[in-house]
Protein backbone atom coordinates (compact mmCIF):
# COMPACT_ATOMS: atom_id res chain seq x y z
CA UNK A 1 0.00 0.00 0.00
CA UNK A 2 1.49 3.43 -1.08
CA UNK A 3 1.79 5.99 1.95
CA UNK A 4 -0.60 9.31 1.62
CA UNK A 5 1.79 12.10 0.55
CA UNK A 6 3.55 13.88 3.32
CA UNK A 7 1.46 17.13 2.71
CA UNK A 8 -1.53 14.84 3.22
CA UNK A 9 -0.52 13.10 6.48
CA UNK A 10 0.49 16.70 7.47
CA UNK A 11 -3.14 18.16 6.73
CA UNK A 12 -5.20 14.87 8.16
CA UNK A 13 -2.90 15.33 11.42
CA UNK A 14 -2.75 19.00 11.95
CA UNK A 15 -5.42 20.90 9.86
CA UNK A 16 -8.68 18.79 11.00
CA UNK A 17 -7.53 19.61 14.45
CA UNK A 18 -7.52 22.96 14.14
CA UNK A 19 -10.53 23.21 12.41
CA UNK A 20 -12.23 21.57 15.77
CA UNK A 21 -10.34 23.52 17.58
CA UNK A 22 -11.56 26.55 16.41
CA UNK A 23 -15.18 25.07 17.12
CA UNK A 24 -14.33 24.30 20.31
CA UNK A 25 -12.70 27.90 20.88
CA UNK A 26 -15.71 29.48 20.03
CA UNK A 27 -17.93 27.37 22.50
CA UNK A 28 -15.07 28.33 25.18
CA UNK A 29 -15.74 32.20 24.49
CA UNK A 30 -19.67 31.88 24.66
CA UNK A 31 -19.09 32.28 28.40
CA UNK A 32 -17.00 35.29 28.26
CA UNK A 33 -19.19 36.85 25.93
CA UNK A 34 -22.00 36.51 28.06
CA UNK A 35 -20.05 37.84 30.86
CA UNK A 36 -18.70 40.98 28.72
CA UNK A 37 -22.34 41.56 27.44
CA UNK A 38 -23.85 41.12 31.68
CA UNK A 39 -21.00 43.60 32.93
CA UNK A 40 -22.15 46.46 29.99
CA UNK A 41 -18.81 46.37 27.98
CA UNK A 42 -20.29 46.17 24.72
CA UNK A 43 -17.50 47.08 22.60
CA UNK A 44 -15.71 44.27 23.90
CA UNK A 45 -18.62 42.08 23.94
CA UNK A 46 -19.41 42.69 20.34
CA UNK A 47 -15.58 42.06 19.36
CA UNK A 48 -15.67 38.69 20.89
CA UNK A 49 -19.08 37.99 18.94
CA UNK A 50 -17.16 38.94 15.43
CA UNK A 51 -14.45 36.97 16.25
CA UNK A 52 -16.92 33.68 17.08
CA UNK A 53 -18.53 34.70 13.84
CA UNK A 54 -14.92 34.92 11.94
CA UNK A 55 -14.14 31.00 13.32
CA UNK A 56 -17.19 30.34 12.49
CA UNK A 57 -16.18 30.60 8.47
CA UNK A 58 -12.84 29.74 9.40
CA UNK A 59 -13.81 25.90 10.50
CA UNK A 60 -15.60 25.51 7.70
CA UNK A 61 -13.06 27.08 4.81
CA UNK A 62 -10.58 24.46 6.50
CA UNK A 63 -12.91 21.61 6.71
CA UNK A 64 -13.69 22.24 3.26
CA UNK A 65 -9.78 22.52 1.92
CA UNK A 66 -9.43 19.52 3.60
CA UNK A 67 -12.33 17.57 1.69
CA UNK A 68 -12.30 16.11 5.06
CA UNK A 69 -15.48 16.57 8.02
CA UNK A 70 -14.51 14.52 11.26
CA UNK A 71 -17.52 13.19 13.36
CA UNK A 72 -16.90 15.98 16.23
CA UNK A 73 -16.92 18.92 14.39
CA UNK A 74 -19.78 17.39 12.57
CA UNK A 75 -21.78 17.27 15.67
CA UNK A 76 -19.49 20.59 17.90
CA UNK A 77 -20.40 23.31 15.10
CA UNK A 78 -23.95 23.21 15.00
CA UNK A 79 -24.17 22.90 18.61
CA UNK A 80 -21.83 25.88 19.23
CA UNK A 81 -23.86 28.01 16.63
CA UNK A 82 -26.82 27.37 18.22
CA UNK A 83 -25.54 27.95 21.73
CA UNK A 84 -24.02 30.99 20.60
CA UNK A 85 -27.07 32.68 19.22
CA UNK A 86 -29.26 31.53 22.13
CA UNK A 87 -26.70 32.70 25.01
CA UNK A 88 -26.72 36.02 22.37
CA UNK A 89 -30.35 36.72 22.49
CA UNK A 90 -31.05 35.64 26.23
CA UNK A 91 -28.33 37.89 27.54
CA UNK A 92 -29.51 40.82 25.43
CA UNK A 93 -32.82 40.53 27.11
CA UNK A 94 -31.44 39.76 30.39
CA UNK A 95 -30.07 43.38 29.78
CA UNK A 96 -32.96 44.70 28.12
CA UNK A 97 -31.62 45.69 24.83
CA UNK A 98 -33.80 43.31 23.06
CA UNK A 99 -37.39 42.61 23.70
CA UNK A 100 -37.77 39.44 25.56
CA UNK A 101 -40.99 37.93 23.62
CA UNK A 102 -38.26 38.03 20.48
CA UNK A 103 -35.62 36.25 22.69
CA UNK A 104 -38.24 33.18 23.75
CA UNK A 105 -39.54 33.31 19.84
CA UNK A 106 -35.89 32.22 19.21
CA UNK A 107 -35.00 30.06 21.95
CA UNK A 108 -38.50 28.25 21.54
CA UNK A 109 -37.71 27.60 17.91
CA UNK A 110 -34.64 26.07 18.05
CA UNK A 111 -35.86 23.81 21.36
CA UNK A 112 -38.97 22.81 18.77
CA UNK A 113 -36.63 21.97 15.70
CA UNK A 114 -33.94 19.62 18.11
CA UNK A 115 -37.05 17.75 19.71
CA UNK A 116 -38.62 17.62 16.14
CA UNK A 117 -35.44 15.87 14.71
CA UNK A 118 -34.41 13.96 17.70
CA UNK A 119 -37.98 12.60 17.39
CA UNK A 120 -37.74 12.27 13.38
CA UNK A 121 -34.60 9.90 13.88
CA UNK A 122 -36.20 7.96 16.24
CA UNK A 123 -39.58 7.13 15.04
CA UNK A 124 -38.26 7.06 10.98
CA UNK A 125 -34.65 5.94 11.12
CA UNK A 126 -33.77 8.51 8.62
CA UNK A 127 -30.99 11.05 8.55
CA UNK A 128 -32.19 13.58 5.65
CA UNK A 129 -32.29 16.18 7.97
CA UNK A 130 -31.67 19.44 5.96
CA UNK A 131 -32.25 23.31 6.42
CA UNK A 132 -34.30 25.00 4.35
CA UNK A 133 -33.81 28.06 2.44
CA UNK A 134 -36.56 29.83 4.94
CA UNK A 135 -34.26 28.43 7.39
CA UNK A 136 -30.72 29.80 6.06
CA UNK A 137 -32.44 33.13 5.77
CA UNK A 138 -33.94 33.41 9.13
CA UNK A 139 -30.41 32.34 10.85
CA UNK A 140 -29.17 35.21 8.75
CA UNK A 141 -31.20 37.67 10.25
CA UNK A 142 -30.78 36.35 13.58
CA UNK A 143 -27.16 36.73 13.58
CA UNK A 144 -27.26 40.50 11.72
CA UNK A 145 -29.79 40.96 14.80
CA UNK A 146 -27.80 40.59 17.03
CA UNK A 147 -24.80 42.24 15.42
CA UNK A 148 -27.57 45.53 15.29
CA UNK A 149 -28.35 45.62 19.08
CA UNK A 150 -24.89 44.59 20.26
CA UNK A 151 -23.52 47.92 17.92
CA UNK A 152 -26.10 49.65 18.88
CA UNK A 153 -25.20 49.05 22.36
CA UNK A 154 -21.63 49.29 21.68
CA UNK A 155 -21.71 52.90 20.36
CA UNK A 156 -24.89 54.56 21.89
CA UNK A 157 -23.97 58.35 21.19
CA UNK A 158 -23.30 57.16 16.91
CA UNK A 159 -27.03 55.48 17.58
CA UNK A 160 -29.03 57.81 18.77
CA UNK A 161 -27.04 60.10 15.94
CA UNK A 162 -28.40 58.04 13.75
CA UNK A 163 -31.71 57.53 14.91
CA UNK A 164 -31.56 54.35 15.65
CA UNK A 165 -31.57 52.89 19.29
CA UNK A 166 -34.34 51.51 21.87
CA UNK A 167 -38.00 52.46 20.76
CA UNK A 168 -37.08 53.79 17.38
CA UNK A 169 -38.26 52.56 14.07
CA UNK A 170 -35.27 50.33 12.87
CA UNK A 171 -35.54 49.14 16.21
CA UNK A 172 -39.01 47.81 15.73
CA UNK A 173 -38.21 47.32 12.41
CA UNK A 174 -35.20 44.52 13.29
CA UNK A 175 -37.46 42.75 15.64
CA UNK A 176 -40.13 42.50 13.59
CA UNK A 177 -38.36 40.97 10.55
CA UNK A 178 -36.21 38.40 12.69
CA UNK A 179 -39.50 37.42 15.22
CA UNK A 180 -41.67 37.07 11.42
CA UNK A 181 -38.93 34.86 10.09
CA UNK A 182 -38.45 33.06 13.04
CA UNK A 183 -41.65 32.47 13.21
CA UNK A 184 -42.30 31.00 9.71
CA UNK A 185 -39.24 29.14 10.19
CA UNK A 186 -40.70 26.92 12.69
CA UNK A 187 -43.94 26.65 10.87
CA UNK A 188 -42.33 25.35 7.94
CA UNK A 189 -40.64 23.00 9.77
CA UNK A 190 -43.46 21.69 11.92
CA UNK A 191 -45.25 22.00 8.25
CA UNK A 192 -42.38 19.33 6.69
CA UNK A 193 -42.36 17.25 9.89
CA UNK A 194 -45.71 16.80 9.95
CA UNK A 195 -46.08 15.80 6.25
CA UNK A 196 -42.99 13.51 6.64
CA UNK A 197 -44.39 11.67 9.28
CA UNK A 198 -47.73 11.53 7.51
CA UNK A 199 -46.62 9.58 4.30
CA UNK A 200 -44.44 7.16 6.25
Amino acid sequence: MVPPPARERFDAARLINISNGLTAARVLLVPYFAYLLISGRGKAALLVFTVCGVTDVLDGVLARWLRQRTLAGTLLDPIADKLLMATAFIVLAYVHIVPLRLAIMVISRDIFILVGSFLYLLLLDASDIRPTGLSKANTVIQILTVIYFLAVAAFPAEATALGTGKGTFPDRAVTLVCAATTVASGLQYMYIGIRKLSDA
